[in-house]
């Protein structure tokens, strides 16, 4: 009688024994995961999936405050104006294109009407292009850092300026004093410029939109 008082003990004594730290376990789990979750957004770093090490974040807080503080006036109205320049440089493309246009129609048609306001028009897109291309040098900053379309781009429209003052003072002159060889010299002058101007919109087309924009 008193061995089975004896076994009956200590079969619920080892009973209590192994349920215990069960129950514990499970009552520890909670705990543990909600310390872990916790300090999981205190050991993210600023950028998702890194670790930051402590003191990272207020680092890159205040490089970001610096990056962003007041710019020197000088410094403010030179990006200023660079950032003009994709804006102002329609201007002189459309008018010397619109003069070439109305001088191929002139000839073509032989109506030389159509070129009575090709005069202003040329003096507009030689002064707008020199004010386009000076404001490129701003966006563009100096020379020495230009890859090859960056290059062809900014010599080819500082070119383009040189070219529309020279069809102006071609056409002054051909207007004043109406001769053939003056009539030439206009015209080429006009077609050359008139090319040039297409082919560096190309290239501003590419350094905006990717060198594919125009895939077909």
């Amino acid at each position: 009688m008193g061995g089975r008082k004896f076994l009956i003990g200590l079969v619920f004594g080892l009973a209590l024994s192994l349920g215990a730290p069960a129950t514990a376990h499970e009552a520890h789990e909670p705990a543990t995961s909600s310390r872990s979750q916790s300090a999981a957004p205190a050991a993210e770093g600023p950028l998702s999936g890194t670790t930051a090490m402590p003191g990272m974040a207020s680092d890159m807080d205040h490089a970001e405050m610096a990056d962003q503080g007041p710019k020197p006036m000088p410094q403010r109205l030179y990006r200023w104006l660079g950032a003009m320049h994709p804006a102002a440089v329609h201007f002189p493309i459309a008018l010397f294109l619109v003069a070439a246009l109305l001088e191929i129609a002139a000839l073509t048609l032989r109506r030389p009407v159509l070129t009575q306001g090709t005069r202003v028009i040329i003096a507009l897109a030689a002064i707008s292009g020199i004010a386009a291309v000076a404001l490129g040098w701003f966006a563009m900053g100096l020379p020495g850092r230009d890859d090859a379309t960056h290059a062809y781009h900014r010599w080819l429209g500082t070119s383009i300026a040189a070219l529309g003052l020279l069809s102006w003072w071609a056409k002054e002159h051909w207007v004043r004093r109406p001769e053939a060889a003056r009539e030439v010299v206009y015209l080429g002058l006009l077609t050359l410029t008139a090319g040039a101007v297409v082919i560096n919109g190309l290239l501003g087309g590419m350094l905006t939109h990717g060198m594919r924009h125009l895939m077909f």
